[in-house]
């Protein structure tokens, strides 16, 4: 049991990141709380039911909009009040967006922001006062490839990961003195989520020819690596992306799907 009684929060826990996190964060002896926005309240609460009843750990929930400052700070001072501490912050949220650049909106890329950065930044910032308070803790920033790759499909998601990237390099400086860390765990693309696209099946079995391993990643692949950032194993790690990608980034391998089917040849 690696991190036997500390008490995590996982925000976003309703997708399928959160949930796959939270069931392995219990099976390894942690307290849950789970955090949703509003519309996922049905799904939050299924979640919770699930891991409570195959692991048999304390797990709370909360539906509150962390991207807003006042909704963090009653959700940090919720969960303080449920159980007394927060050892391990887990952020899973985003706004991701695909399309065409030019087909952005304005609230498009708002919402990505907001969901997959500015929430970021609240939570940090709230519950890493609280752990530099008590002098430890662990803050893991769920991230993703396109952060470091930028595709032209999907820009405002990769603005938002790129700035959660830095701004975990940041949180680490500024709460490393206080025994916190902060690390970011980017994932590559993967089978539940990714291919929600209209994808020809040429082009699914072209991307897969370039993996190092044949095959898009799953949820549960970043199960063992939240895990052990979450527990004194990871001590000597802060400020670092680790990537978990299946050597997604070795290979780069976005496909052009949004890209123009003809572009002219402009010259060297």
């Amino acid at each position: 049991m690696r991190i036997q009684d500390k008490v995590a929060i996982i925000t976003g826990a309703a997708q399928g990141f959160g949930l796959a996190i939270a069931l392995g964060y219990a099976r390894e002896g942690a307290e849950l709380y789970l955090h949703e926005f509003e519309e996922n309240a049905d799904e939050l609460e299924k979640v919770a039911q699930q891991v409570r009843g195959e692991t048999g750990q304390r797990v709370e929930t909360g539906l509150y909009d962390i991207t807003s400052g006042t909704a963090v700070a009653a959700m940090t001072k919720e969960v303080l009040g449920h159980f007394g501490r927060i050892d391990v912050l887990m952020n899973t949220t985003s706004g991701g967006w695909h399309g065409r650049i030019f087909d952005c909106t304005e609230a498009d890329y708002d919402k990505a922001i907001d969901r997959g950065q500015k929430a970021y930044f609240l939570t940090c910032q709230s519950v890493g006062k609280e752990m530099a308070r008590v002098g430890h803790g662990k803050i893991i920033n769920i991230t993703s490839i396109v952060g470091k790759l930028g595709p032209g499909g999907a820009i405002p998601w990769a603005a938002a990961r790129g700035g959660v990237d830095s701004m975990t390099a940041g949180f680490a400086q500024a709460l490393g003195e206080y025994g916190v860390h902060c690390t970011a765990l980017a994932r590559g693309a993967t089978s539940q989520r990714d291919l929600n696209h209209d994808y020809k099946p040429k082009d699914i079995e072209e991307r897969l020819r370039k993996l190092p391993f044949g095959r898009l990643g799953t949820v549960e692949d970043l199960v063992g690596p939240a895990i052990f950032l979450a527990s004194e194993d990871s001590n000597w790690i802060t400020g670092s992306v680790v990537y978990a990608d299946g050597g997604y980034t070795v290979v780069a391998a976005f496909d052009d799907e949004y890209r123009a089917t003809e572009v002219p040849y402009r010259g060297p």
